[in-house]
């Protein structure tokens, strides 16, 4: 899976929680807002439930968000929708309810600023909230307030979103690269570098579950008198072994995934091939070991096609009877029980 599609999911896991919390608050203070306002008259108009309809209607799709991308304009509408709302109680208040635009303006400013992980989205967001807020009005603000202190606390208020905002994003990049760290040390074998036995038997198991037409087959290999070569050369040259035996299935083909299931075993998960086209590229496995440095390799296998009546055990075992079939008739082959 790409990092940025992890990192999406991260930010998704992040944010959710946050996100859900705040749209309660945000749809009580609405009408919240409605019954303690004096300067508005009734809080039943038309307009008033409508906008309630209309805020609801972008919580409901936030909460549903699959994608971080998705949430975060979920997430921009709503606040623009929030804003309008504020914008339509304001005008309703007259002259006296102008005072409420620069108020909802910083909780806007500074409510926001933790709750999108890119400054373009924050910006964004800000830039559409007031642009609904203050848009077709003689003067951005009640002619009694100072302008140069309206103007402060606005360019302090903003500097501040701004700087939590980045702060913020680089936090949640650096617990991600430190997340993909440890899953990386947890997925991979140390000695091989390339996935372990508990990396391989997640996709063994996430393949086997998997719907659709495409052949999933398993193929469980073991090299051949490893114990000799260790007792022969010694436990250098049977790392060494390991290493490019790992190295080859690593490079055969990017349809196949392969893993360390222990000792000298390894596994392969192939999508999409038929059993000819395996077979074809277990001997291109065959013939580039047999000249691996340090010393030429052998293996023996056991190769079936996935069933998902069949359990993650039954698969192992299986794999496993074929290898030892290969064993005894001579080693150095594959085997498809049957």
């Amino acid at each position: 899976m790409d990092n940025e599609i992890r990192y999406e999911q991260h930010v998704r896991r992040v944010l959710r929680t946050p996100l859900l919390v705040l749209q309660p608050l945000m749809l009580a203070m609405w009408p919240l807002t409605l019954w303690c306002n004096p300067l508005i008259g009734s809080p039943y108009k038309g307009r008033y439930f409508a906008l309630m309809l209309l805020l609801l209607a972008i919580s409901a799709l936030l909460s549903v968000a699959r994608s971080a991308r998705m949430m975060s304009l979920t997430f921009t509408g709503n606040i623009w929708a929030f804003a309008l709302a504020f914008r339509i109680q304001i005008q309703d208040g007259g002259a006296v309810g102008h005072y409420w635009n620069l108020p909802v303006a910083l909780i806007i400013i500074l409510g926001t600023c933790g709750l999108t992980y890119r400054l373009s989205h924050y910006l964004i967001t800000l830039a559409g909230a007031g642009f609904i807020l203050f848009i077709g009005q003689d003067r951005l603000i009640p002619s009694a307030m100072p302008e140069q202190l309206v103007g402060l606390l606005v360019s302090v208020a903003l500097a501040i979103g701004i700087a939590y905002n980045h702060a913020n994003s680089q936090w949640m990049r650096r617990t991600f690269r430190l997340k993909e760290r440890y899953r990386i040390l947890a997925e991979t074998d140390e000695l091989t570098r390339i996935a372990n036995r508990r990396k391989l038997l997640q996709q063994l198991d996430a393949a086997r579950g998997e719907s659709g037409r495409e052949a999933r087959h398993f193929v469980m290999l073991d090299i051949d008198n490893f114990k000799e070569i260790n007792d022969r050369h010694g436990h250098q040259v049977g790392d060494e072994v390991l290493v490019a035996t790992a190295r080859e299935l690593d490079r055969l083909d990017p349809r196949l995934e392969g893993g360390r299931l222990g000792g000298e075993e390894f596994g392969l998960l192939i999508r999409g091939l038929d059993e000819a086209r395996i077979s074809h590229l277990l001997e291109t496995l065959r013939e580039r070991l047999a000249e691996a440095a340090p010393l030429g390799i052998r293996f023996s296998a056991g190769a079936l096609r996935l069933a998902p009546e069949l359990s993650l055990n039954e698969l192992l075992r299986r794999a496993d009877e074929g290898l030892y079939q290969a064993k005894r008739q001579g080693k150095d082959q594959v085997v498809w029980p049957r």
